[in-house]
């Protein structure tokens, strides 16, 4: 299989030495200064997460891996894009979700619950890589505030969960989480009109 990483390309052999190999261009990649690892993009599939898992599971048929990198203000603005496009459809999603919990508490309930772990997770994530970047976008203290009121709703949510109070989770959905991601939608969408931001990026 051929490696391109930085504008170099390398022969490997199919077997479980490349996953090491390019674990390890990843690791030289993270030590750049201003370089952050984005994915892996093998025979034009884009692999966001569980790398090793998807090279083992494809290694005797992988012909290119690319190791496709960021630097920090390209990957804080790609990153808000993708946050803002989840938040745009998961807000009527989770409405969706807590007029029918109202009705009927499923399973489908618990597992829209579930994905909003996820994306909440990611989006705390978010917060922490670019509170620590050398720049922050434009109506940065906004967008982090509105992270934190995500955050306060979401232990809220947790202990409700906990103790499985469908009322009192459909309510902090209702009262609390949705309130709080549209108003970090509306934080990001501020940002994203940066265009200062964006030249800077290209």
């Amino acid at each position: 299989m051929q490696l391109l990483y930085n504008d170099e390309q390398f022969n490997i052999d199919n077997n479980e030495s490349a996953i090491t190999t390019i674990l390890k261009k990843i690791n030289q990649s993270i030590e750049q200064k201003d370089t952050v690892f984005s994915h892996l993009i093998i025979d034009g599939v884009e692999v966001y997460e569980n790398h090793e898992e998807y090279m083992k599971e494809h290694l005797t048929e992988i012909n290119n891996i690319e190791i496709a990198t960021r630097n920090t203000k390209e990957m804080i603005w790609e990153t808000m894009e993708s946050i803002q496009t989840y938040l745009v459809r998961a807000i009527p999603t989770l409405k969706k979700l807590v007029d029918d919990s109202y009705n009927k508490f499923s399973g489908q309930t618990w597992k829209g619950i579930n994905q909003l772990a996820e994306g909440m997770q990611w989006i705390v994530k978010f917060k922490s890589f670019t509170k620590s970047a050398p720049q922050q976008p434009l109506n940065w203290t906004d967008i982090e505030n509105s992270i934190q009121v995500c955050e306060e709703s979401f232990a809220q949510l947790i202990e409700a969960v906990e103790v499985q109070d469908t009322v009192l989770i459909s309510d902090i959905l209702s009262y609390e989480v949705i309130p709080a991601y549209e108003l970090l939608e509306k934080s990001l969408a501020t940002s994203l009109k940066d265009e200062e931001f964006l030249k800077n990026v290209n």
